[in-house]
């Protein structure tokens, strides 16, 4: 595979289907065909565009040439190229893009509110040091543009492995830029991702901060919900477009690793709870991160017959309750040889106090309290 497939394929691997673009040609105006960008991550308001460099190889390599390779291609060429970027999506309504599941999407780029731009690079040789510490470029019109090579970049994203925390840690990486300058440039990458876990902005960049990423923890196996995101399409049987199960899954990528781990929890209970075919009420959390609710629901045999107009009633119940804009809802039915039936309704509107809602919930509440805690954002080993 190429290096622009490996990237590719990392990102479907960690970031999913739906939300990885790799065939990105689309026409700004008629007869005129662009490529938007190498590669693309894109998750409701927030996008990762990429251009990406590799080294021929050479027979006869020198410091010299790496260098003017690197400073040609990566520093020039490719910042270049992500300003096009940049100009594409201020100057375009609509773009029409085929992401990794082979659907075409229309990507609005007024609906974007964060924009990454990251140049990857892959090289044959060693590169001067003064090119491989290079950690960003700082442009006039593109602001900071992220510099990896593909070693670091495939650290960080089997370190930080979801979608929200990658765009979190881009984020802290150029605020860290911005406030500290090439400072940051005198300690490797991981250094730069242990700053990021340990969250202080206002230290100067430090090796110490090599100790946080040494010490996390991971226990993917409490939170990761990859198979049930990327079973989705197998699964959902619908009448309506094949892409409107996307709100789901995004709501679902957009949690960070330690509220996911409260989502499989009630998720596996929920169906712990239908596999005995026992009562019990419903179990919920919301994210004051998204805005979202999560409702699980565990069916009783005898209510398997209404189970989707059960499923709307108390994911509306459910959004209100909680005072939401939004509100995902999943039931759980049993089925024979040991499989369920597992469906799923979204609901997003501004939330607007209901007066015969209010009636229904204080003569008759179908949920179970809820109570509010904050969870840190990582765990770690030892504490």
């Amino acid at each position: 595979m190429s290096f622009e497939e490996d990237i590719a394929k990392l990102n479907e691997h960690f970031f999913f289907q739906e939300f990885t673009f790799s065939k990105n040609q689309f026409s700004p105006k008629p007869g005129e065909e662009v490529e938007l960008a190498d590669s693309l991550i894109w998750l409701d308001d927030i996008a990762v565009v990429f251009q990406l460099k590799e080294r021929n190889l050479s027979d006869n390599p020198t410091a010299d040439g790496e260098r003017k390779w690197f400073d040609k291609k990566v520093v020039g060429v490719a910042t270049k190229q992500i300003r096009d970027t940049l100009k594409y999506l201020n100057t375009s309504h609509q773009i029409k893009l085929e992401n990794h599941r082979g659907h075409q999407y229309c990507l609005n780029p007024s609906n974007i509110g964060t924009i990454h731009k990251v140049v990857c690079y892959a090289t044959a040789f060693e590169l001067p040091d003064e090119c491989s510490r290079r950690k960003y470029h700082k442009s006039s019109t593109a602001d900071v543009i992220h510099l990896f090579s593909a070693g670091d970049y495939l650290g960080i994203v089997q370190t930080l492995l979801t979608p929200s925390e990658l765009s979190e840690y881009l984020r802290f990486r150029e605020e860290l830029f911005n406030k500290w300058g090439r400072e940051c440039e005198s300690v490797p990458e991981q250094a730069l991702v242990g700053h990021y876990l340990c969250g202080d902005i206002d230290s100067a960049p430090s090796m110490r901060f090599v100790s946080a990423l040494e010490s996390l923890s991971t226990r993917a196996d409490e939170w990761d919900m990859s198979g049930i995101i990327k079973n989705f399409p197998d699964r959902i049987t619908t009448d309506n477009q094949p892409t409107d199960y996307y709100l789901i899954v995004a709501e679902i990528a957009k949690l960070k690793r330690n509220e996911l781990r409260h989502f499989k929890m009630r998720f596996q209970l929920a169906m712990e709870k239908c596999r005995n075919d026992e009562f019990v009420l419903p179990y919920r959390i919301a994210s004051p991160t998204t805005g979202c609710a999560f409702l699980f629901i565990p069916l009783e045999s005898e209510f398997i017959e209404q189970r989707q107009q059960g499923l709307t009633n108390l994911t509306v119940a459910c959004k209100y309750d909680l005072k939401t804009d939004k509100c995902v809802g999943v039931s759980f039915a049993p089925e024979d040889g040991g499989w369920y039936a597992v469906e799923w309704c979204y609901l997003e509107f501004p939330w607007e106090e209901d007066l015969e809602i209010d009636r229904r919930l204080e003569k008759s509440n179908p949920f179970r309290p809820v109570t509010t805690e904050i969870i840190d954002r990582y765990d770690y080993d030892g504490s």
